[in-house]
């Protein structure tokens, strides 16, 4: 069976958080796919935060928006979704930008696993601030 959940850790306040990541469903996947691929600044630049870079401010949120909704955390009552709807459901990252960002690569990196040579390296440049 394909594994369609991953659960990672990135700090939230200084606290190391468990999050869980759903991958996007085929179509979105496709989407987003699409979108990226197109919105290079630097042709010779592939990686996934050249992408989210060189995207324009209403695209960077709508991704942030879609990647955020199918990212849980993991809290003592259980696992709770990060967004719903576009709305804050877990309020410690609306002011998070790192956090956020990390989280939305990852995501980007797990739906498009496999996609390309390589298998989709996790490995990610360290953002300041992080």
């Amino acid at each position: 069976m394909r594994e369609i959940e991953k659960t990672i850790s990135i700090p939230v306040e200084g606290k190391p958080m468990n999050f869980r990541l759903t991958k996007l469903d085929a179509f979105s996947g496709a989407s987003l796919l699409r979108m990226l691929s197109g919105m290079r600044k630097d042709p010779g630049d592939d990686s996934v935060l050249g992408f989210i870079t060189s995207l324009s401010e209403p695209d960077l949120r709508s991704l942030m928006i879609t990647c955020l909704q199918h990212c849980e955390v993991l809290l003592p009552a259980g696992w709770m979704p990060v967004m719903t709807r576009g709305e804050w459901t877990y309020p410690e990252l609306e002011h998070d930008t790192a956090g956020c960002l990390k989280l939305t690569i990852e995501e980007v990196l797990w739906t498009l696993e496999g996609f390309f040579g390589g298998g989709g390296s996790t490995s990610l440049p360290e953002i300041p601030g992080s």
